[in-house]
Order: structure tokens, then C-alpha cells, then sequence
């Protein structure tokens, strides 16, 4: 036999031994028990394993250049994915599972500078406070090597979905995960302004990968008032709003979306917002005219300029704004 050859045998070997030891861990993850868990659960909290498919998804995207897995708005965006699939009418808040995960031997936080006192006295984890005291978590070495290869992030994620969730739920957790890794792809091909882009992807696909496009390239800071608000759940205020509709223009172009919180998004819709040919915010005189109204702070952002990208390219396209004041727009 080729001694290189031998040598690689000797290396697999060895590898699916490590990965074996991880799906032992994976399998034996340490979770609340008490009551109030549903049976799509088994019974127990499921925040740990959620998390754990949200880390996976980053590395099948190809984004875990570097053993830190950051306390971020983008991994709490996959994980609220996850939560709605099993537990559509509760909360949940991946603060939990960050914090606590590091009872498990793989998963280590890593401390700011002069927060290690302060992290190893900690016995709860809050959004605010992990975001004080960490820079992120980091995987074993073995295990972030493992994850950089499909089946083995596929044999952690089957193990991961039959061990914490009802076998009702399984089919849709898999298809969740193939929905975000689309999604992501998506996104991608809209930040490079791609002419081609794919109109036949699903709903659930384009709807996430534009919202994941234009609520990052706006940095989740709402365009009209500025307001910026996320939770640990994985939820913000701010939501991707086409400027000509889908149903109109089936063009999902991040400069055909503009980053607005509800309100203004759906006074946007409604046509008692809209933008000038200058970027200003421009009111319908609807806004006022109605005596029941009570517009509050829409008033102070009249005539100024929308907060749009750092990027220059990704500025709401002129033309689209135009035919959103011509055909949506109230003018009376």
C-alpha cells in the first residue's frame, strides 16, 4: 500500500473517532427539564440544540473563516428561525444557550479584555451583559476542523434534531436549514447586484434573503426615523420593504428595498410617506388631514434626508422611488 495513502486511512480513522466522541456530546447536552416544555421539545428546553443547528448553518455558509463565534445579530436571525419552527408561540432568547453551552467541554467563551473575573463569576447569561463581558465563543479545535466538511456538520445535525425534537418536527427542521443556507445565498447574489438572480426560488427564500440583504446593508437602522432596536431572540424593529412591489416588479434588487421600522413601512405602503427625487422624506398631506390622526414623531422626519447604506451603490434606486411617488404616494 502507498505509505500516503495509509497514512490518510490512518488520519480518517482517527477523525471518525473524534467525531463520534462529538456526537456523543451533542446527544448528551445538560437542559431544563422543568414544566412548561412542549412534546415537540421531548420535554425539555431546546435552546442548546437550536443554537448548535444556527452555528452549523454558519459554517455550511462558509462564513467561519475564524474559530470565534461572535454573539451577533446574524446568529440570533437563524436561531429565531429555528425557535418559530417548533415553538411558533413562545419567545426565545439565545443569550441562554450562549452563556450556558460553556458546561459543555467543546464550547469556551472568550472574555474582553479584563472581563475574565467578571465572566467566571457570572451565572446567568443576558444579551447585554455577554455582549460586555465577550468577544464570542470558540469550538475545540477538533471540532471546528470537523464542521468545515458537509457530512460531518450533517451527522451533527441529524443527531442534534432525533435526540431534542419530536420526529413530527424533524423533516422541518432539515428543510428550515436548507431554507437558511438558500436564503444566504440569495442575499449574497443581491449584495453583489447580480443581474441573475433566481425568480423562481421559493417564497420562503427570497422573502428571507432580501430582508437579510437589506436589513444588513442598513446596518438594522431604520431609513425614515433611525430607530434601531434588536432583541436576543433574534427579532428587530427594522423590516425590508420593497420600494415597487413584488407582485409588480418580481425584482428583489437591494435598490428596490429600503430598510424601514413597521410604522414606517406601513406608511410607506400606504402611500402617506414616500422619498424625493433628493432623498428627503416627503408626507402626504393625508397624514394631517384625517382629525383622528395623531402622527407623533413622523412629523419630525419630514423633509429629512433618508439614513441610507454606507455604500454609496446601495442607495435607493431614483427611478423606483419615482414611480413609488407617482403610483403609491397620496398627494392630496
Amino acid at each position: 500500500m502507498d505509505q500516503r495513502k495509509a497514512v490518510g486511512q490512518g488520519l480518517g480513522s482517527d477523525m471518525n473517532k473524534v467525531l463520534a466522541g462529538y456526537i456523543r456530546s451533542f446527544s448528551k447536552l445538560r437542559a431544563d427539564r422543568s414544566a412548561g416544555w412542549t412534546d415537540a421539545t421531548k420535554g425539555q428546553a431546546p435552546h442548546k440544540p437550536l443554537l448548535l443547528l444556527s452555528v452549523l448553518d454558519f459554517f455550511a455558509e462558509g462564513s467561519m473563516d475564524a474559530n470565534l463565534i461572535e454573539f451577533s445579530a446574524e446568529l440570533a436571525e437563524l436561531f429565531a428561525t429555528y425557535w418559530q419552527t417548533v415553538l411558533p408561540d413562545r419567545r426565545g432568547n439565545m443569550a441562554l444557550p450562549f452563556f450556558h453551552l460553556r458546561s459543555s467541554k467543546f464550547w469556551h467563551l472568550v472574555p474582553k479584555h479584563g472581563q475574565d473575573e467578571n465572566l467566571v463569576a457570572a451565572n446567568r447569561g443576558y444579551a447585554s451583559q455577554l455582549q460586555k463581558m465577550i468577544l464570542g465563543a470558540q469550538l475545540d479545535d477538533d471540532l471546528f476542523m470537523l464542521l468545515q466538511r458537509e457530512e460531518n456538520r450533517n451527522a451533527l445535525r441529524t443527531v442534534l434534531i432525533q435526540t431534542y425534537f419530536a420526529e413530527e418536527y424533524h423533516l422541518a427542521l432539515i428543510e428550515q436549514g436548507e431554507v437558511n443556507l438558500q436564503a444566504y445565498l440569495y442575499s449574497q447574489k443581491l449584495l453583489s447586484q447580480s443581474l441573475e438572480l433566481d425568480t423562481d426560488a421559493q417564497p420562503k427564500v427570497r422573502d428571507q434573503g432580501f430582508r437579510k440583504a437589506v436589513v444588513r446593508i442598513y446596518e438594522h437602522r431604520c431609513a425614515f426615523c433611525g430607530v434601531r432596536m434588536l432583541t436576543s431572540s433574534g427579532h428587530t424593529a427594522v423590516e425590508a420593504a420593497h420600494i415597487i412591489p413584488w407582485s409588480v416588479s418580481q425584482n428583489d434588487a437591494v435598490r428596490n428595498g429600503i430598510a424601514l421600522c413597521r410604522l414606517c413601512h406601513w406608511t410607506f405602503d400606504e402611500g402617506l410617506t414616500g422619498v424625493s427625487a433628493k432623498y428627503q422624506v416627503v408626507l402626504s398631506k393625508e397624514l394631517r388631514m384625517m382629525s383622528q390622526n395623531l402622527p407623533g414623531h413622523l412629523l419630525t422626519v419630514e423633509s429629512r434626508q433618508i439614513l441610507g447604506p454606507t455604500d454609496d451603490s446601495f442607495w435607493p434606486d431614483l427611478g423606483a422611488l419615482k414611480w413609488h411617488r407617482k403610483n403609491v404616494f397620496l398627494k392630496k
